[in-house]
């Protein structure tokens, strides 16, 4: 997590502007689509954000078979240490052999999360082909190393490896979105590396298992 996040940098985007933004992904997979004479077996949204952009995309393109997994990342503030877990993974079921699938994917920051569910995918699915949309991307870390293609609807530079000058010569947006649906104090203690208190944290923590572990020290 960075000390360059300032509580002011966040922008509440509304529902229209989100709208433009899922539009400009949906003709990018949607080109894709046409180019390789595919269709998707499943759409995988990474719950929770990639809901919104997964859920859109599958009505675009007329995909029927919605297929959730979900990923987050927990805090242990006195290890100095942010835990990537998977509370759900991917059912498989009802799934051809070597099926083409489109993960979503909401704001992708460092892109460890996706990474992660691709690699679930693919160590699940062997002869899948993954296609990896995310709303809003890093300019800085436009990758998926298990995704065999990869698009965007709009670049960011929310990991803050980009001068304000430098957003503006490569076009690319500054600050920090928050999404109609997000909640400010979630998001601002995201970033500070904070554990926030959700309702149900005990119980998905026994339940979930770590797949990745950061350290948040100097």
């Amino acid at each position: 997590m960075s000390k360059n996040y300032q509580k002011g940098d966040f922008f509440r985007m509304g529902w229209e502007e989100y709208g433009e933004t899922l539009e400009t992904l949906h003709r990018k997979v949607e080109e894709y689509v046409e180019t390789n004479n595919t269709e998707f077996d499943a759409v995988v949204p990474v719950l929770r954000a990639g809901n919104f952009p997964g859920t859109y995309l599958a009505y675009k393109l007329g995909v029927l078979k919605i297929i959730p997994v979900q990923y987050k990342y927990m805090f242990d503030e006195q290890a100095e240490e942010a835990r990537l877990r998977k509370l759900r993974g991917l059912s498989t079921d009802n799934l051809p052999d070597g099926p083409d699938i489109l993960l979503v994917e909401g704001d992708h920051c460092f892109g460890t999360t996706a990474e992660a569910a691709a690699k679930g995918i693919k160590e699940k699915l062997p002869g899948s082909t993954i296609v990896y949309a995310a709303d809003h991307m890093d300019y800085s870390y436009q990758k998926n190393e298990h995704a065999d293609a990869t698009f965007y609807g709009r670049l960011t530079n929310e990991t803050r490896e980009l001068t304000e000058e430098e957003c503006r010569e490569k076009g690319v947006q500054t600050g920090s979105s928050l999404f109609p649906w997000e909640n400010l104090e979630e998001e601002w203690e995201t970033v500070q590396g904070k554990q926030h208190q959700y309702r149900d944290l005990d119980s998905v923590s026994t339940s979930s298992e770590t797949v990745e572990k950061i350290s948040l020290g100097e």
